[in-house]
């Protein structure tokens, strides 16, 4: 729990149809209890679908989603059961199949980073509640 009370979320997002649909809905909702502005809570969807995405396409596992408040925003971020590194590819442009994730993460968060050890990686954003992205 943070200063004013907001509380940290954890779920499992499985493998399956609408997962990055659920994943994108309890985001809007945590964040919007948590009197988010719109604008922000539209960047951190976006990074969250992303993530699970990722998570369920490179990694092939199930995933779990966690929400945390931090002072100035919240900290995003996936667990997967591969303790690959994500790779950085090209976006292709002509095709839209991929590679925009962790531009979007440049771009978008605050910070970003990636903590793992022999049975997984956590990959993590800061998305801030106010001021420009990235």
């Amino acid at each position: 729990m943070d200063a004013i009370g907001r509380i940290g979320h954890a779920w499992l997002i499985p493998r399956g149809q609408g997962a990055a649909v659920h994943a994108r809905d309890l985001t809007t909702a945590t964040l919007t209890a948590w009197g988010w502005p719109a604008d922000r809570v539209e960047i951190a969807v976006l990074l969250v679908s992303e993530l699970v995405t990722n998570a369920h396409r490179h990694a092939g596992t199930d995933a779990w989603l966690h929400l945390d408040p931090i002072p100035d925003g919240a900290r995003l971020a996936v667990r997967d059961n591969d303790p690959a590194p994500p790779v950085p590819r090209t976006p292709d442009l002509d095709r839209a199949t991929g590679g925009f994730g962790l531009h979007l993460l440049d771009r978008l968060s605050a910070e970003w980073g990636v903590d793992g050890d022999s049975t997984g990686k956590r990959v993590w954003a800061h998305v801030l509640t106010c001021g420009p992205a990235g």
